[in-house]
């Protein structure tokens, strides 16, 4: 498990945060996650990438467990904008864009 004793407390905290991250994202209310650490999902400005890759591991690890993984994904799928939070629904802005690719990609075989 990281050290996130350098990690901010909420993502109130999180210093300057880049437009990705200011989004309006609640945790759902039945979430495994409303009770953790939100830079545990969010992450920080300048990460390095082997402490992302550990928190991200850490955050989808807390959603396999949620109750409301399901709709989380949704929700989070349903976006325009894949990269507004950190880990949603078990999954990080880079995996949402992957399955927007497949469906995008998905969706254009079934036009033809």
């Amino acid at each position: 498990m990281p050290d996130r004793s350098d990690l901010p407390s909420s993502a109130s905290d999180i210093a300057e945060p880049p437009a990705a991250r200011a989004s309006t994202w609640i945790p759902p209310a039945a979430g495994a996650c409303r009770v953790e650490d939100l830079a545990l999902f969010l992450g920080l400005p300048g990460e390095p990438a082997v402490a992302r890759i550990a928190r991200e591991e850490e955050a989808k690890r807390i959603c396999a467990r949620c109750a409301v993984l399901v709709e989380c994904r949704a929700a989070a799928l349903a976006e325009a904008d894949p990269e507004t939070t950190g880990v949603r629904g078990g999954l990080t802005p880079e995996e949402r864009r992957a399955v927007a690719r497949r469906r995008r990609r998905r969706g254009g075989l079934r036009a033809k």
